[in-house]
């Protein structure tokens, strides 16, 4: 009935399958949609050419002006996921499967618990799937090629995706009973791409953890020692930046230089020439002095935080002393008892 059936007579389901393309404005607003019903052997088709799949522009390789043209979503990967959806959708559950298109993605959604648990590990080299929810109908999919094979699916849209060196699917497993995935029609970060163009032997779960990096997403530590071990990244967590080594590869050198910052020396000198000159200074004038100087992957606080540990440093060492007032508000000055 799902693949085959007659739609005439999709009632002898207890939840008819469905599958809902909708066209979304930069408002939010649904702008156009339609439904598709059984027989989904052909949906998929349908559904598909109703994405509007512009050319896209880019440049992976920062060492030419030559652009390289891709379509912005590969019809090989909707294709594998809409029939994934297909093959693993609860059709207990009642819903929808949906194709959601927006200005610079896809999503692509479907009702049913995500069985693996957990995305990485089917990005592992060998995985095997626990079960299947339809066993009966994957394998038929299988025999139908909708699908490549029942296990490799996922694997296989992380390729595709590696392969034109654009961001990685984004899952979305937050719901009980829903599962669903972002694809990206467009460059996030240009040191991205060129870090995938200039090492294209990385294995899945590293480009995976890159591109968490990427859209500043929180790393374990385990995951920040692997990507720190490789050299790709520096800073700290939650502050982790592009590394030296890739910047000398991609067009980020400048961004690089501003993430890192300068030494404590540098800003402590720039501390003491201060008071030098105007006698005396407040921690927010010290802010405002180093503000830009300080690396730009800290926040207001954590600029802050570095004001008052620099200070507090000098004061140690007997450079300068706290006048009057609060810490935060009270003056500074030189210690000229030597």
């Amino acid at each position: 009935m799902i693949l085959l059936g007659n739609p005439d007579h999709d009632n002898l389901l207890e939840n008819p399958a469905r599958i809902m393309w909708r066209l979304f404005g930069s408002n939010g607003m649904v702008k156009d949609y339609k439904e598709f019903n059984i027989p989904f052997i052909t949906v998929v088709d349908k559904a598909y050419e109703k994405i509007r799949n512009l050319v896209y522009r880019y440049m992976p390789n920062p060492d030419t002006l030559f652009t390289t043209e891709k379509m912005q979503y590969d019809e090989n990967l909707l294709r594998e996921l809409l029939n994934n959806c297909i093959a693993h959708q609860d059709y207990t559950a009642g819903g929808r499967i949906y194709l959601d298109e927006f200005e610079d993605s896809v999503v692509v959604s479907n009702p049913g618990s995500f069985i693996p648990g957990d995305i990485r590990k089917v990005l592992k080299a060998g995985y095997r799937a626990p079960y299947y929810r339809n066993q009966l109908l994957a394998n038929s999919m299988v025999s139908f090629d909708m699908i490549d094979t029942v296990q490799m699916g996922i694997r296989k849209v992380f390729n595709i995706q590696r392969d034109r060196y654009f961001p990685m699917p984004d899952y979305n497993l937050h719901e009980s009973n829903e599962v669903s995935v972002k694809i990206y029609g467009e460059i996030l970060d240009k040191s991205y791409t060129y870090l995938l163009f200039g090492y294209d032997n990385l294995d899945l779960e590293t480009v995976f953890l890159l591109d968490r990096v990427q859209k500043m997403l929180p790393l374990e530590s385990e995951q920040y020692k692997s990507l720190k071990a490789l050299g790709f990244i520096e800073g700290k967590i939650p502050n982790v930046y592009i590394s030296a080594k890739i910047a000398r590869i991609t067009d980020k050198k400048a961004q690089y230089i501003k993430n890192k910052g300068q030494s404590d020396e540098f800003y402590k000198k720039m501390i003491v020439d201060y008071l030098t000159e105007w006698n005396s200074g407040t921690k927010s004038d010290f802010l405002e002095l180093l503000g830009d100087k300080l690396p730009d992957v800290l926040d207001d606080e954590q600029k802050a935080n570095k004001v008052k540990n620099l200070l507090a440093a000098l004061k140690n060492d007997g450079i300068i002393r706290y006048a009057n007032g609060n810490h935060r508000t009270g003056t500074w000055l030189l210690d000229k008892s030597d």
